[in-house]
């Protein structure tokens, strides 16, 4: 591979340089923006490159070679990518004299971002799912799925709760810990994440129980082994599981995939379950809940935590007076007396 030379090196032999932060790495000419590239959003979530399937996941299961409808990586997520590249070699770019002269990242074409709808689950799933919890996992379970339902905390705000951010008396929680892949930190995902909201009594006495005799300081919602809940645990042995055994008519599931019908004790009737959402739809379902009842976007924005108006707004058409004023131009329109083959508008 052909190498740009660094600071004090000639162009005839080109010297690697020692990073600080990683093994030695060499600059690159210009040429290699003309590199044959394959994006990264068209290999399969399910292979390691040679065919073979990977450890990928896919709406919590497991990705095999056959299966032909998953994504490498969603749109938004490529965005995202090749925008923080971009900032990295800009920022090169403008090194005196520069690391690189070329931006790889400048000219690659990116797939289209479609708009996907909000999904939610309905108040008749949400009440069989906190059954399915409680049955399956316990209590503790129920209390915490129940927190993200009716709050929508983002899932490392769940799992980094601890009992000296609640405040028993008022009935409120201080949104600051999150849980993450590396540990327990406390800066936010955007400066509006830290923040103070609402529980329903309820849900604070399910997490008064969870604290009876533990330090003040200890976290609310922990594992069966007593460490922090990760997201694969819970996704995988709480949330899953309850999800196909909770059923809309209350019973049991049935035993078997052959019956298909409810029974007086267990249930395979197909119209009898709920739908099938990652973990994240508590919190859609939360914003979705507040924005029907009536509740206005900024205060729905200030309970989730969203950095911009723009991501709340996502669940304007949800409010019962979306499309009021619309709906009463077409009455008043329809409504208007037949003059000459027009309709003429009545005198208020």
């Amino acid at each position: 591979m052909s190498a740009f030379p660094g600071r004090g090196a000639s162009r005839t032999s080109p010297r690697p340089r020692t990073h600080r932060y990683g093994p030695p790495t060499v600059h690159l000419r210009g040429a290699h923006g003309r590199w044959p590239r394959s994006p990264a959003w068209k290999h399969r979530p399910g292979s390691t490159g040679s065919g073979r399937p990977g450890g990928a996941r896919h709406k919590g299961r497991p990705v095999t070679v056959g299966d032909q409808n998953v994504p490498a990586l969603s749109a938004a997520t490529v965005h995202d990518v090749v925008h923080l590249m971009t900032q990295l070699y800009k920022a090169a770019m403008k090194e005196h004299p520069p690391l690189v002269v070329v931006n790889p990242f400048a000219d690659l074409e990116l797939p289209k971002i479609e708009p996907r709808p909000v999904e939610f689950y309905e108040h008749a799933e949400a009440q069989a799912l906190y059954a399915a919890v409680e049955f399956l996992s316990g209590p503790e379970w129920r209390t915490m799925v129940e927190l993200g339902m009716q709050v929508g905390p983002r899932p490392g705000e769940l799992s980094g709760l601890h009992g000296h951010r609640v405040d028993w008396l008022r009935g409120k929680i201080q949104i600051i810990d999150v849980m993450t892949r590396l540990g327990l930190r406390q800066w936010p995902k955007s400066k509006k994440s830290h923040r103070i909201v609402p529980v329903p009594p309820r849900i604070m006495e399910g997490m008064s129980v969870l604290m009876t005799g533990r330090p003040r300081d200890a976290i609310v919602f922990t594992a069966p082994e007593g460490g922090p809940v990760t997201d694969g645990h819970f996704r995988d042995r709480v949330w899953y599981p309850a999800v196909a055994a909770a059923r809309l008519c209350g019973k049991q599931p049935a035993a078997g995939p052959e019956t298909q019908e409810c029974g007086p004790r267990a249930c395979g009737d197909p119209e009898h379950t709920i739908r099938r959402f990652a973990p994240r739809v508590m919190r859609h379902t939360a914003a979705s809940w507040l924005v029907q009842d009536g509740v206005p976007l900024y205060d729905v924005q200030a309970l989730l935590g969203h950095e911009s108006y723009e991501t709340t707004q996502r669940y304007a058409h949800l409010a019962p007076d979306a499309h009021s004023k619309v709906i009463e131009s077409w009455m008043r329109r329809s409504d208007a007396p037949v003059t000459h083959g027009r309709k003429e508008a009545r005198p208020s």
